[in-house]
C-alpha cells in the first residue's frame, strides 16, 4: 500500500512538471498591432501564442483564468491578481492565490466551471489543457493562450505578452529587467568555475532530460547533465546508469535522503562520497521556484547554482 502511493504520487509530480515543461519549443511568442516603443496596448490586439496559435483579444481583459501556476504568479506579480477569477489546484503562491476559485488540477480544468466564471482570457501551459477543452472554451469566445517557454529568455517573453495582453507593458518590462539583473548577477559568480556532473531526480530516477526546461538552466549553469546523454525529455534513469555517470551532485526533487542511502550503488557516486546530496522536499517553496517557469524563476536558477558551485557563492 505504501509503495502503491509512493508511485501514485511521483506520477501525479510528474504529470505536472509534463505539464510545465514538456516538449519545450525554441519558438517563443510574437506580437502585432503595436508598436515595440508604446506602452500602452492598442485593441484590438492579435499575438501569437508559444504554440502557434493566433489569438486576438478584442479589449482589455476584466476577468482571467489561469490553469498553471507559472501564470498565476505572473498574474499577481504584474499586479493583475484583482482580475484572476480562477486558478488551478496547484496554484499556491502568492498566498492570495489560494483564496481564487479552482478549476482544475492534474486532470485538466473543468470547462464547465471556467465558463460559468466567464472570463474573456484563459492563459495555460503546454499539457495542462487538452484540444477538445481549448476548442469548447474558445467556441464559447473565451480566448485560450497557451505558453511553452523554452528556457528562461522565453519565460521573460511570456511575461511580456502578460503584460501586453493585460495593458501592463510598462510593469512586465519593470519586473524582467529586474530578473535579468539578478540573472547576470548570479551568472557572473560562476563564470570562471569549472563543469560538474548533475543528476536531478524527480523520483524513482526520472530526470529532466534533453530539451526540458530544467536541462535549459543547467546548460546556464554550465552544468553537465547526466540525464541530457538519453533520450526523452523527461527520461527515467536506471539506477545503474546513474552509477556509471557518476554524477558529483545530486539534487532529489522528490526523495528523501534517507530512501537514497538505502539504495544500493548510489554510495559509490561521489556526489555520495563528497556529500553533495541536496534534497529539495515536495512541498517547499524551493521545490516550487526550481521547477516553475514564471517570475519567480530567477531564484531557481540561483538554487542550482548554489547547489552546484556552492564556493563561488561564499
Amino acid at each position: 500500500m505504501v509503495k502503491t502511493k509512493k508511485l501514485i504520487m511521483i506520477t501525479a509530480i510528474i504529470t505536472l512538471i509534463i505539464g510545465i515543461f514538456a516538449g519545450c519549443s525554441a519558438q517563443q511568442s510574437s506580437t502585432s498591432n503595436t508598436k515595440s516603443a508604446s506602452t500602452v496596448t492598442v485593441y484590438p490586439l492579435t499575438i501569437t501564442d508559444d504554440l502557434g496559435n493566433k489569438v486576438t483579444i478584442e479589449k482589455e481583459p476584466t476577468k482571467i483564468v489561469s490553469v498553471a501556476p507559472s501564470s498565476t504568479e505572473s498574474l499577481f506579480a504584474l499586479g493583475l491578481g484583482s482580475k484572476v477569477v480562477g486558478r488551478s489546484e496547484n496554484d499556491n503562491y502568492p498566498a492570495e492565490a489560494k483564496s481564487i476559485s479552482v478549476v482544475g488540477g492534474f486532470s485538466g480544468p473543468n470547462t464547465e466551471l471556467i465558463i460559468k466564471l466567464a472570463p474573456e482570457v484563459v492563459f495555460a501551459v503546454k499539457g495542462s489543457m487538452t484540444d477538445e477543452a481549448k476548442k469548447l472554451l474558445e467556441s464559447t469566445g473565451i480566448k485560450v493562450i497557451t505558453f511553452n517557454p523554452a528556457n528562461i529568455d522565453g519565460v521573460f517573453s511570456d511575461i511580456k505578452m502578460v503584460g501586453e495582453i493585460c495593458n501592463v507593458q510598462a510593469k512586465a518590462k519593470e519586473l524582467t529587467d529586474s530578473m535579468q539583473t539578478k540573472r547576470e548577477a548570479i551568472l557572473s559568480k560562476i563564470k570562471n568555475v569549472k563543469s560538474k556532473k548533475v543528476f536531478i531526480d524527480l523520483g524513482s530516477f526520472y530526470s529532466a532530460g534533453k530539451g526540458s526546461f530544467i536541462d535549459s538552466m543547467l546548460k546556464e549553469l554550465k552544468a553537465d547533465n547526466i540525464a541530457d546523454q538519453t533520450s526523452g525529455e523527461w527520461p527515467q534513469l536506471t539506477v545503474e546508469k546513474v552509477v556509471s555517470s557518476d554524477p558529483e551532485v545530486y539534487i532529489s526533487l522528490y526523495s528523501s535522503l534517507k530512501d537514497l542511502q538505502a539504495i544500493a550503488g548510489l554510495s559509490s557516486t561521489t556526489a555520495f562520497k563528497n556529500g553533495n546530496i541536496k534534497v529539495i522536499e515536495t512541498g517547499t517553496v524551493d521545490n516550487d521556484v526550481v521547477q516553475r517557469p514564471g517570475p519567480r524563476v530567477i531564484d531557481g536558477l540561483e538554487i542550482y547554482a548554489k547547489t552546484i558551485y556552492p564556493d563561488s557563492f561564499k
